[in-house]
C-alpha cells in the first residue's frame, strides 16, 4: 500500500492532524508527516511541538501517494498554501485518483485556490467559505464552480473528503480509514477505541 502524506506546517491545529495520523496507523496504513516548515519540528497552533518524518521536498518524492491529508489551524493552513512543493503534491495526487482530504480551514485555504472543490460537494469551518476571494484569488469563481458546501460535520464526494473542525477530526480521521482500509478495518477501529456510533 503506497502511504498517506499529512502535510504539517507552523500553526497546524494540531488534533485535526494528529487524530488521522493515529487511526490510519492503527488501522496499519502507512503515514508520512511531511513538514512544510523547513525543519523537522513543527509548532502546532496551541505551542505543541510536533516532529515530522521528513521534510516536504522528501515527500515530493512519493511517487503515487494513496491520500494526501491537509489539517486546518492558523496560520498552519496559510503555510501550507504558500508552500509550493506541498501544493504540488496535493495536485497531483489529485490527478492520480488519490485521496484528498482536508479539516477546517483548508478546505478553503488551500483546496479551493488548486480547484478541487469544483463541482463537488464540500464542508470546511464555518465563515471560511465568506473568504474564499482572499484565499482563492481573483478568479475563485472560476476556481469552485458547481460546488457546494454542506452543513455536515464530515463530507466524502468522490475522492474527496472535507470536515468542519477539530470537533470532526475523529469523524474526519474514521472516513479516510473507511475509505483506504474498508468498512471492517472502521468498524474495528470504532469498537476499539470507544467512539461514538
Amino acid at each position: 500500500m503506497n502511504e498517506v502524506v499529512v502535510f504539517l506546517a507552523d500553526g497546524f491545529e494540531e488534533v485535526e492532524a494528529i487524530t488521522p495520523i493515529d487511526y490510519l496507523r492503527r488501522a496499519g496504513i502507512k503515514v508520512v508527516t511531511a513538514s512544510c516548515s523547513g525543519s523537522l519540528i513543527v509548532k502546532g497552533s496551541h505551542g505543541i511541538p510536533v516532529q515530522a518524518d521528513m521534510l516536504v521536498d522528501e515527500a515530493f518524492a512519493i511517487p503515487q501517494p494513496e491520500a494526501v491529508v491537509v489539517p486546518g489551524g492558523m496560520p498552519g493552513a496559510a503555510n501550507i498554501a504558500s508552500c509550493d512543493q506541498a501544493l504540488a503534491l496535493i495536485q497531483r495526487t489529485h490527478e492520480q485518483g488519490g485521496i484528498t482530504a482536508a479539516i477546517c480551514a483548508a478546505p478553503i485555504v488551500v483546496f479551493a485556490k488548486l480547484q478541487l472543490l469544483a463541482g463537488k460537494r464540500y464542508t470546511c469551518y464555518p465563515g471560511m467559505e465568506t473568504g474564499l476571494e482572499r484565499w482563492a484569488g481573483s478568479e475563485w469563481k472560476s476556481l469552485i464552480a458547481g460546488c457546494s458546501k454542506q452543513d455536515d460535520r464530515v463530507v466524502t464526494d468522490g475522492t474527496l473528503i472535507t470536515a468542519c473542525g477539530p470537533g470532526a477530526a475523529e469523524e474526519f480521521a474514521l472516513a479516510l480509514v473507511n475509505m483506504i482500509a474498508g468498512k471492517h478495518t472502521h468498524d474495528e477501529i470504532l469498537a476499539g477505541c470507544c467512539m461514538r456510533k
